[in-house]
């Protein structure tokens, strides 16, 4: 039997709704595989970045713990306590990236999520270097802070297709930012390509002096909330390749948005080691956060995306890209 009324029901205490929400899986498990040895410090590492260079007041943090060892439970716990972020989901057994990403961004309210990796090294201005792109083009839906010109053509056939949003080609990617990624990857191929010298020049689009580099990766970008705009289809395994292709990747050129990414390099792959030049990175603290808005501001209207994946191959075929 109910004894009183719930004093909390008289209080209407207002949500406060920020704009940007950033979404982090991570799984160190209690292995002993050399792999795991350094992860909790990687992570770390990671994470003093992220808090030294976000927008405390428009940005918050989900951690999403896929059943990680017990040392690595109390300091995500430790980081809630201190209101450092603002969720901690915790699972019972690994469900890897994709299906976790995908329940939390459905269910969140922010108009922008970041998705990242628990490996990422973050550089000043990040943030806003990300949302300077969004402001400044409309179809721009998923912005990494990391160069990406490699990835041009993967699920752009919206911004291909798109004759009259054509994208510019020339050198305006930093030397630095190609040796970054090579570096984070450990593959000095990653830009070799047999028909595309990536480090030569690079598409890229410009509007109002803002410039954004065609192509985005993984394994930290943002995107624009419309997630509740996908088919809500469930993964079926825990890892597979392609899946953040088919689940994610897909199904925002499939809406009609651009896969963009900043001219510099503002985030680096850790994996599973710290280079010493990490420590001599001085973080300036977070600048206010750019007025970025999701509401699109002449809302598009495009062909239908097979139309759109016609012209693409044309273009492709004869060579135009």
């Amino acid at each position: 039997m109910r004894i009183g009324n719930n004093p909390e029901k008289t209080k209407h205490t207002e949500i406060l709704y920020k704009k940007h929400r950033i979404i982090i899986p991570v799984y160190i498990p209690a292995s002993n595989d050399e792999y795991f040895k350094n992860l909790l410090e990687v992570y770390k590492t990671s994470m003093d970045s992220l808090f030294a260079t976000i927008d405390v007041n428009t940005t918050v943090i989900t951690i999403i713990n896929n059943n990680c060892k017990q040392e690595v439970t109390e300091y995500i716990n430790s980081l809630l306590a201190q209101k450092l972020i603002d969720k901690h989901v915790v699972y019972q057994e690994n469900y890897g990236k994709v299906f976790a990403i995908l329940s939390e961004a459905r269910a969140s309210y922010e108009d922008f999520i970041s998705i990242a990796d628990a490996d990422v090294f973050y550089f000043n201005e990040w943030e806003n270097k990300v949302f300077e792109i969004f402001e400044a083009f409309d179809r721009a839906g998923v912005v990494s802070p990391v160069p990406s010109p490699h990835l041009t053509f993967y699920n752009n056939v919206s911004l291909f297709g798109n004759l009259f949003h054509f994208p510019k080609k020339a050198n305006v990617v930093t030397a630095d930012s190609f040796k970054f990624l090579e570096e984070g990857t450990s593959n000095p191929e990653i830009f070799n390509h047999k028909k595309q010298n990536w480090k030569k020049k690079q598409f890229y689009l410009e509007k109002q002096q803002i410039k954004a580099c065609v192509g985005s990766g993984h394994f930290v970008a943002t995107y624009r909330n419309v997630f509740k705009e996908f088919e809500c289809v469930k993964p079926v395994y825990v890892f597979k390749n392609g899946d953040e292709n088919f689940y994610l990747d897909l199904q925002f050129d499939q809406l009609g948005y651009y896969r963009l990414s900043t001219l510099e390099t503002k985030a680096y792959h850790l994996g599973n080691t710290i280079p010493e030049w990490t420590n001599t990175v001085k973080h300036k603290g977070s600048k206010t956060l750019i007025k970025a808005t999701n509401k699109i501001k002449h809302r598009f209207h495009l062909p239908q995306y097979f139309f759109r994946k016609f012209i693409y191959k044309v273009l492709k075929k004869i060579k135009f890209i």
